[in-house]
């Protein structure tokens, strides 16, 4: 058996909500508020399914920490109130390598000593769900024509003419691998949605036809582009996702003036440009 490493609690200052169950009940923490041994892969424990509301709970925060501090997170860390928290090992097995494989982990002799989402679990609990609250503020803004309202909701879910223009201007194809298999390119919005207008918002030159992958990571401020087309990562996909990126590292033409605005908008609101 591996010998122990000894991880201290980083200190993170998240904030982490206390969990309960649907009936509002309090329940175990998936966070715990305990100081938890360390885990190894074979020691994860759990005799659920990990489709409950206790394993949404655990991908949410997961995925909110993450893109807080934008680094794997740690195992043990100290949350906003000054709480040693450490990682729940049935949730860690749902999301793991073992379990639903949507998270890597990071370790240290052995032990699981960090945890980092994948793209399709940001896409998941870091992307839909803003979508839902979006979509939901625009059915319910009453100034909005049912005709703008409609164009609203589509652009925002990356579906309509919206797509049809950003997809037509890029030949149909990834901007960035030109792949043509349309099921798996999403039209993507460059200016993120809370940072536009309703006219920037339905703008063909503030989206990106990007294949799911790099739609995620976009889409979470992982990765951007300069105003010449080159590919920006950010470090801790460099440090430890270097093998999503793939070969491709540039928008296949060079961007026109409105969509590098559009582009430097994006780099500022995910700190490419400090």
């Amino acid at each position: 058996m591996a010998d122990l490493p000894e991880v201290p609690f980083a200190r993170l200052g998240v904030e982490i909500p206390d969990y309960e169950k649907p009936d509002g009940t309090r329940a175990s923490q998936p966070f715990s508020r305990s100081s938890h041994a360390l885990f190894r892969r074979d020691t994860l424990k759990s005799d659920g399914e990990g489709d409950g509301a206790r394993t949404d709970y655990f991908k949410h925060h997961l995925v909110r920490i993450f893109k807080e501090i934008g680094k794997p997170v740690p195992y043990r860390f100290v949350d906003s109130v000054g709480r040693p928290r450490s990682m729940d090992g049935g949730c860690l097995k749902f999301v793991g390598p073992d379990g639903q494989n949507v998270a890597d982990f990071d370790y240290k002799n052995g032990y699981i000593v960090a945890v980092t989402p994948k793209p399709e679990l940001l896409a998941l609990y870091g992307v839909r769900s803003s979508v839902a609250a979006d979509v939901e503020a625009i059915l319910q803004t009453s100034s909005l024509s049912p005709t703008e309202r409609k164009q609203l909701v589509d652009a925002r879910i990356g579906q309509g003419q919206f797509r049809t223009s950003v997809m037509a201007r890029w030949g149909n194809k990834c901007a960035v691998t030109s792949c043509d298999l349309h099921i798996v390119v999403r039209a993507s919005h460059i200016l993120p949605w809370r940072d536009a207008d309703n006219a920037e918002r339905l703008d063909p030159e503030n989206g990106l036809p990007l294949i799911a992958t790099l739609d995620a990571l976009f889409d979470a401020g992982l990765i951007s582009f300069s105003d010449a087309g080159d590919m920006l990562v950010s470090q801790s996909v460099l440090e430890n996702q270097h093998n999503l990126i793939g070969k491709a590292k540039r928008l296949s033409r060079k961007p026109g003036g409105r969509m590098r605005q559009y582009l430097a908008g994006h780099r500022r609101s995910y700190g490419f440009e400090r």
